[in-house]
């Protein structure tokens, strides 16, 4: 079976691999028409990928996270495939979220989107932190009145 042939699984999985895909090209401001020029492919098998009728060859699902930017793995993993780059990498936060087979779509969206505010909020804190200050919480030094007392030397 060459990588533009399409193959029959399972349904379920076919409609996951499709919202991932679409939400990766949605975050890259990409087309359908630009993933397939990408690809060598047609508008057509793009849409039957993200509309779950198609599942592309592995071979194919790798090079879309290579073409997309993704970490490897971020979209072939639900399909059952598990690119050998990925067993030596460590997998993202966002990818782990997209992944968990304990949380509904809008779970994973939700949490996700948590997760990239707080990344932003810290980037940004890191930026207006003057250099050798420190970020986060400051744990103030024992006053006398709280500093343990030496039962030997009686203070």
């Amino acid at each position: 079976m060459s990588d533009s042939e399409v193959r029959e699984t399972d349904p379920d999985r076919r409609v996951r691999f499709g919202r991932l895909l679409a939400d990766a090209m949605k975050a890259r401001g990409m087309k359908q028409e630009d993933l397939a020029g990408m690809l060598g492919t047609t508008q057509s098998s793009v849409s039957g990928w993200i509309n779950g009728k198609y599942e592309p060859a592995a071979a194919t699902v790798f090079t879309i996270e290579r073409s997309l930017g993704m970490e490897p793995g971020g979209l072939s993993r639900p399909l059952g495939y598990l690119p050998v780059e990925a067993a030596t990498q460590p997998v993202s936060i966002e990818g782990a979220i997209a992944q968990s087979a304990n949380l509904d779509d809008e779970e994973k969206a939700a949490l996700a989107a948590m997760y990239r505010l707080l990344v932003n909020r810290s980037t940004r804190a890191d930026r207006s932190t003057p250099a050798g200050a420190t970020r986060g919480r400051v744990q103030a030094a024992p006053s006398a009145a709280t500093r343990p007392r030496s039962v030997a030397g009686g203070g």
